[in-house]
């Protein structure tokens, strides 16, 4: 195979990036992706089913889906007008990025945080301002307000991936209201923590809050996400996102589900309680350090540390998330809630690798 001339072709900063990796293996049991552990109730998979079959296959999606708009609108009180939606979170994400950074401007979030950010801030040859947690996985007030001050867009997970960890509101409110810049809250775990930054919506016209349909609403394999922000604001996002970016089986899924919200409420609540059990659990082991977390996951260390403690459980047909690459994560696997018979399988491994 002969050698590409790359760098005539993409620019350096995708260059010396690493690719988006997950660790993975051979599994029986799956906790490595913050997904839901539990799929679709076969009645609503059977109602979206009906649906696509009237639909015509052979047209394109809307160019806006008005009436999922409205939908989402209703359910957090806001308008229609205020509401982008984009294939998974991660590309309104992209599309913000992409309107808003220069090169040379700095986008500033926290360490370590979710990996996607950094990508996008160099891919637009940004500058990528960090603001380490402390030890302990908590956010350092003064460190994040001077360093967001004059960031032209700032992106904070709440709660946090990988950590779990969970910003004070009045944190944010303070960010959003001295930043010069955009300020982006990724509430993707929101249904875990029951903490938002959506009544803050009403004061600052400079606040963006994305989630997804991909956990606790059970959709990874479909691709959906969405922001809110000011109405004026959300025609020029709209701008930085392809024309029929929503195809009709992803609207016509999250239609179905969010007529059906008591589901993701009720089995949201199960997560919450498997996880502090869990936790709680895993905590009185000898030598294991867990986090608490307000997402459907959580860190863990055990003496072994996270590359023997990953193989470990992958020999038991458990997967995991390896996180040591992420600054102050040397140590530690991050584990996704599962079952509560997956979440059993979990303890009795863990305990017998002690």
């Amino acid at each position: 195979m002969i050698d590409l001339p790359l760098k005539q072709w993409i620019k350096p900063e995708v260059l010396a990036q690493p690719a988006y990796e997950v660790k993975t293996a051979d599994y029986r049991i799956k906790l490595n992706q913050n997904e839901s552990p539990s799929d679709w109730p076969r009645e609503l998979k059977a109602e979206v089913l009906k649906r696509l079959k009237e639909a015509a296959w052979n047209r394109y999606p809307l160019m806006i889906h008005q009436r999922l708009k409205e939908k989402l609108a209703n359910g957090l009180a806001v308008s229609p007008e205020q509401v982008v939606i984009g294939k998974g979170s991660n590309e309104v994400l992209q599309a913000l990025a992409h309107i808003t950074l220069r090169p040379g401007d700095t986008l500033c979030t926290l360490s370590p945080t979710f990996a996607v950010y950094r990508l996008l801030g160099e891919q637009q040859q940004a500058l990528v301002s960090t603001s380490p947690l402390t030890v302990d996985f908590q956010v350092d007030e003064e460190d994040l307000l001077d360093r967001s001050k004059e960031a032209r867009l700032t992106i904070l997970s709440n709660p946090n991936s990988p950590t779990g960890s969970l910003l004070p509101i009045e944190l944010i409110g303070q960010v959003v209201r001295q930043a010069q810049g955009l300020v982006v809250v990724d509430e993707a775990y929101v249904d875990f923590s029951g903490v938002s930054a959506l009544p803050l919506l009403e004061q600052f016209s400079n606040l963006i809050i994305t989630r997804t349909f991909s956990k606790a609403f059970a959709l990874a394999g479909f691709r959906l996400g969405f922001a809110i922000m000011h109405s004026q604001l959300a025609q020029q996002v709209q701008k930085g996102l392809l024309p029929f970016n929503i195809d009709t089986p992803s609207a016509v899924a999250a239609e179905v589900l969010l007529d059906h919200r008591e589901v993701v409420k009720e089995r949201a609540a199960l997560t919450i309680r498997e996880r502090d059990q869990l936790i709680a659990r895993l905590g009185d082991l000898p030598g294991v350090t867990v986090w608490p977390s307000w997402a459907n996951f959580f860190l863990l260390a055990t003496p072994l540390g996270a590359q023997k403690t990953f193989t470990h459980l992958a020999k038991t047909g458990i997967l995991v998330r390896d996180v040591s690459d992420y600054p102050g994560c040397e140590n530690v696997v991050r584990i996704t809630v599962g079952t509560p018979e997956e979440n059993e399988a979990l303890f009795q491994a863990v305990r017998d690798l002690l």
